[in-house]
């Protein structure tokens, strides 16, 4: 798949088409959850300032995948008509399913973030020259990482994926606040053993994912871009989405 040159460092990095831009990802992805170890997951270090040193690697993972995201949304907005924004939609939906379809939901997640993020989702003239069978796809993909209890169809989906897979993080940083915030750490003056026993599930059904590595081969043209990526912030490419597609006077 090629695309327009912008001056955008990523211009060529579409041109090695979706499924080997997944697996790259999936390569770098899996690199950074294997770092994860399990001391990060205690009593919610991540999220408290003089416990962030304990919890690097989680950390470094949530920005990658944050970084990802606006990476993929600053790419779409960065061409320079709705056509070429229409084609890199296109690119980002098909290299989103390829992830999805090599269990690799924390890209997944991210990329499908990017498309229904308010900088991307309003860009109707751009939307409408993508392909109804491809829209339907995102439509597909969309439904997956819904909300809805508590991540009903995402948890299933993980469930049912067989190893290699890298899970969404952000899934076991919930259920460990849950079973940290809503369980008693003492009850009745003694530890409360059922705590312990459900914390230490949730992580190590993480560290059973960090044991089963993807065996693909480091393309390096590919690997490099995608280890630096350029990536606006939230303000940024909400403003550049005005520019290319301003709003419609009422």
């Amino acid at each position: 798949v090629s695309t327009q040159s912008t001056g955008s460092p990523n211009a060529t990095l579409f041109d090695h088409g979706p499924p080997e831009i997944a697996r790259q990802l999936t390569i770098l992805d899996f690199s950074l959850v294997a770092k994860i170890k399990p001391i990060e997951l205690v009593n919610q270090a991540w999220v408290k300032p003089k416990y962030s040193h304990q919890a690097k690697n989680i950390l470094h993972f949530a920005e990658r995948m944050n970084t990802l995201t606006r990476w993929a949304a600053t790419s779409i907005l960065a061409q320079k008509d709705k056509g070429g924004r229409a084609k890199l939609i296109t690119d980002f939906i098909s290299i989103a399913d390829e992830l999805y379809q090599l269990n690799n939901f924390s890209s997944f997640i991210a990329i499908i973030n990017a498309l229904e993020g308010s900088a991307i989702s309003r860009l109707h003239a751009s939307w409408n020259k993508v392909e109804r069978k491809v829209c339907q796809r995102n439509d597909e993909l969309y439904d997956i990482i819904l909300p809805n209890s508590n991540f009903r169809n995402l948890r299933k989906k993980v469930s049912q994926a067989n190893p290699p897979c890298i899970p969404y993080v952000g899934l076991f940083m919930s259920d460990l606040t849950f079973a940290t915030e809503c369980n008693p750490t003492v009850v009745n003056g003694m530890i409360n053993f059922m705590k312990c026993t459900y914390i230490n599930d949730i992580i190590n059904r993480l560290r059973l994912y960090q044991h089963t590595p993807y065996h693909f081969e480091v393309v390096p043209s590919i690997v490099a871009p995608l280890q630096q990526l350029h990536a606006l912030d939230e303000e940024t490419l909400y403003e550049m989405s005005l520019q290319v597609e301003p709003k419609k006077p009422k």
